[in-house]
């Protein structure tokens, strides 16, 4: 296992390699990291079917976060370019190894690919019909916890997104620590699990879960005739939570204080505290 010292520097350098590939290298690995986090999302879904009815909201969370986990497994072991492990680039800032513009330019590459990813897998998971198992359960979930997400504060999502990119970006420093496969899994489902636990928010994540809401508000609301009682009795969703559920809100209320948060926890609560605090056990 590498020291924290030794992390630190693995970190440093292989995220300035990773913010200076070519841009279709970028691209590719981005909408790669963007699916893998959407898919972790479905496996929680369809994994925590019916448990919280049966076994307890503590026992489904649970499952649920070391489900979701797989997603980010899927990112480390395909080496894609994940936002909210991206943004500890700025470290390399920091140490003057990477420019302030090439870093910000690949930040903003990595958020728009890791969307399309996200979308793009929303759409087809929509398309496969699978969300519609067990009575539509799934779909009608993602309409309550899209339309859920649309309801809080501007500070609360960003105290959501700071909590949530302080576990992901502890979970990819421990797993950089971890020199076998066994111990990079480990770290990434323990760690990673807590957070989605918890409840906190992840920018990319709600890249994939509002996008599915939106698809099943407008699946739903045409099978009611647009009745939004209707679809709000179907959904178990007040109407004015659903009235909020809108691309508009998506960006300005969720994503925007959640990308936010996001990289004030893993860039500054994580990165640069763990670089600077150990750079005096560093190896020149």
């Amino acid at each position: 296992m590498l020291s924290p010292a030794e992390t630190a520097q693995s970190l440093s350098g292989g995220l300035r390699h990773k913010a200076l590939m070519p841009l279709i290298s970028i691209a590719f690995l981005s909408i790669m990291a963007g699916s893998s986090i959407a898919l972790g999302d479905v496996f929680w879904a369809h994994s925590t079917v019916g448990v919280a009815k049966s076994a307890g909201i503590g026992i489904a969370n649970f499952i649920g976060g070391i489900a979701f986990s797989v997603g980010l497994m899927m990112v480390v072991f395909f080496g894609g370019h994940l936002f909210t492990s991206s943004v500890m680039s700025g470290v390399s800032t920091y140490d003057r190894k990477l420019p302030i513009g090439k870093m910000a330019a690949y930040w903003v590459w990595v958020w728009i690919f890791n969307f399309a990813g996200a979308l793009l897998t929303a759409y087809m998971y929509y398309e496969s019909r699978l969300p519609l198992n067990y009575d539509g359960e799934i779909l009608k979930h993602f309409a309550a916890l899209g339309a859920g997400k649309m309801s809080l504060s501007f500070y609360s999502a960003f105290i959501r997104g700071i909590f949530c990119n302080v576990f992901v970006c502890m979970a990819i420093w421990a797993s950089t620590a971890a020199e076998d496969t066994a111990g990079k899994i480990l770290a990434i489902c323990f760690i990673v699990g807590a957070f989605v636990a918890s409840g906190y928010e992840h920018c990319v994540a709600n890249m994939f879960i509002i996008s599915e809401a939106l698809f099943a508000k407008a699946h739903y609301l045409a099978e009611v005739g647009g009745d939004m009682e209707a679809l709000s009795h179907l959904t178990h969703t007040s109407i004015a939570s659903l009235d909020n559920l809108t691309i508009t809100n998506f960006f300005v209320k969720n994503l925007f204080p959640v990308t936010l948060g996001n990289i004030c926890g893993g860039l500054f609560f994580v990165g640069l505290i763990g670089f600077m605090s150990h750079k005096v056990d560093m190896k020149a």
